[in-house]
């Protein structure tokens, strides 16, 4: 069976010698009368389903919702949807009847302790850091004189300079001139700057309350519980298997093409002028499945011939229509004359291999 647009045995051969009176191939030997014409009806298509999915389960929200406005059920497997209440972009949520109901929340008042401070409103920090300078080891050099003055003062001084740390200065402990580490002046540890040697600082999470809000119900103390119902129509695409190929050559070019598209629902049937081989690749893919609601077949027709010279097997020649109309042909090697190219190529590196040695 003749497909669209399908190009007859004149117009092929009026293409061709249109593309050789231009072309470098007009020295064949042959005329486009005398060209072996192969047709191959190329065929793709995608099947998009809309199956209908209906699930149940509980749902909870923070504080008091309003859900006077979903469609109630009874049993989901029995609701029929309205004609304005088709699920086909997004889904529709439903409500069971006498299931809502208004519960407390197991915070109690809407807020939480705080995990970071445990409810202490604040986190411990050391209140004294080791001098960075001294490494708390050389902090005077007279530490024999601190008696008994404790190796860490109740509040340690701020951390000095250490422009020069060779240098020493005045030690607060001992009180022995340039004897001590200038970043610490003797103590050996230095003032947090954190927590200016008060051992807390103030939580951030709970902004030193202890306590944040319920990540549960949002702060409301209450939830909004109801068993809900939704169906959804999720869109699923399958492709239909080709019975030819796209033709390896000029498999990128035919994207192009003026390929004739027929567009079917779920039940057109196909069209009257499909092949016997057409027909058979795209029935399997046109079986309704269960849940089924809607469906668009998409089909994609195109007629290549390929044109053979006959007293030369190393070109061929692809002749399709564009999305113009008219016809484009394409020059390409044939496989056979790609095999005569790499044992030519091959017998040439054989013999270079053999005059080198």
């Amino acid at each position: 069976m003749v497909a669209p647009n399908d190009p007859s045995d004149d117009e092929v051969r009026a293409a061709l010698s249109a593309f050789l009176a231009r072309g470098r191939s007009r020295r064949l030997g042959a005329a486009p009368a005398d060209f072996h014409l192969t047709r191959l009806h190329l065929l793709e298509g995608t099947v998009t389903r809309r199956v209908e999915q209906r699930t149940e389960g509980t749902q909870h929200e923070p504080g008091a919702v309003d859900l006077s406005e979903r469609p109630v059920y009874d049993v989901l497997e029995n609701y029929k949807l309205s004609p304005h209440e088709k699920p086909g972009d997004r889904p529709l949520d439903l409500v069971k009847r006498g299931t809502v109901h208004l519960r407390s929340c197991d915070c109690g008042n809407g807020r939480r302790r705080c995990a970071d401070c445990n409810g202490m409103r604040y986190r411990p920090c050391e209140p004294a850091h080791v001098c960075t300078v001294c490494q708390g080891v050389t902090a005077c050099t007279q530490t024999l004189k601190h008696g008994g003055l404790p190796s860490t003062p109740p509040r340690p001084p701020k951390p000095g300079r250490a422009d020069r740390p060779d240098e020493r200065v005045n030690c607060e402990a001992c009180q022995t001139p340039d004897s001590a580490c200038p970043g610490c002046r003797g103590w050996g540890k230095v003032r947090c700057q954190e927590c200016q040697a008060s051992g807390r600082i103030p939580c951030v999470p709970c902004k030193g309350t202890g306590t944040v809000e319920c990540a549960t119900c949002l702060g409301h103390g209450n939830l909004t519980s109801w068993t809900a119902g939704r169906i959804k129509w999720p869109s699923q695409t399958e492709r239909v298997s080709p019975p030819v190929p796209r033709p390896r050559h000029v498999a990128s070019e035919l994207g192009s093409g003026g390929w004739h598209t027929d567009r079917l629902g779920i039940h057109d049937p196909l069209p009257d002028d499909l092949s016997p081989d057409h027909r058979s690749a795209l029935e399997p893919h046109l079986r309704l499945r269960k849940g089924e609601k809607e469906r668009e077949v998409v089909i994609k027709r195109l007629t290549v011939v390929k044109a053979s010279p006959p007293y030369s097997d190393n070109l061929e020649f692809y002749v399709f229509r564009s999305s113009d109309g008219r016809l484009d042909v394409r020059r390409r090697v044939s496989e056979e004359g790609r095999r005569k190219v790499f044992a030519a190529v091959a017998a040439v590196v054989v013999l270079v291999l053999v005059l080198t040695h």
